[in-house]
């Protein structure tokens, strides 16, 4: 997978101590839950420690057909759910047209950590928790595992998606508030087209 491994369990860690982590197995694979952000992971590619991770917070990954909540608490809470719809959690992004790209600016405030992303068709920019986008690194993949594809998007509703044959990360984007720090900045980077590396004419 192409995913940081020491970030995904502080992500799945973070979801089972807060929301609460939900585990879904459509039979090829696995899906995790948390709350803004879901990770499918294929499972024949799916790496030890990253199946470590999820059964050290877990106790066991359900079985095909099921899906589980788990929290933690005194008697590590559960409670069962209904397998949501592939197009949630692992849709063909073949078809997205709106591509990002992560612009490298951070922004550090209101208590929170944002990545900024530009629409490269619109130069409109939009913000990941910072954590998910930094999560994504090429140098993590398997021997044999293709390049993980650029940020996508079908809408920019339903979040933005990072995909190759053995994985899936989505993310929903952060939404700056009114007259702070964040708008202004935004509205400002709007003026630079990151992918060409100038301003905009």
């Amino acid at each position: 997978m192409f995913l940081k491994t020491n970030y995904f369990k502080a992500l799945i860690k973070k979801a089972w101590n807060g929301v609460g982590l939900t585990v879904g197995n459509d039979g090829a694979g696995i899906y995790l839950l948390g709350g803004y952000w879901s990770i499918y992971l294929d499972s024949e590619w799916m790496t030890k420690k990253a199946k470590a991770a999820i059964i050290e917070l877990t106790g066991f990954i359900p079985a095909a057909g099921h899906a589980i909540t788990f929290w933690k608490g005194e008697d590590n809470q559960t409670e069962e759910k209904e397998l949501i719809p592939e197009r949630y959690y692992k849709p063909d992004t073949t078809y997205f047209k709106t591509k990002y790209k992560d612009t490298g600016i951070r922004i550090r405030d209101y208590g929170r950590g944002v990545a900024v992303l530009q629409n490269t068709n619109t130069m409109e920019t939009v913000m990941l928790a910072e954590n998910i986008v930094d999560m994504v690194d090429n140098y993590c993949r398997e021997k044999g595992e293709n390049p993980v594809g650029p940020p996508l998007s079908e809408s920019g509703q339903e979040g933005i998606y990072w995909q190759n044959e053995t994985c899936t990360l989505r993310c929903m984007t952060v939404i700056a508030q009114e007259e702070t720090k964040e708008e202004f900045l935004l509205e400002k980077l709007e003026e630079y087209d990151f992918e060409e590396k100038r301003k905009r004419s």
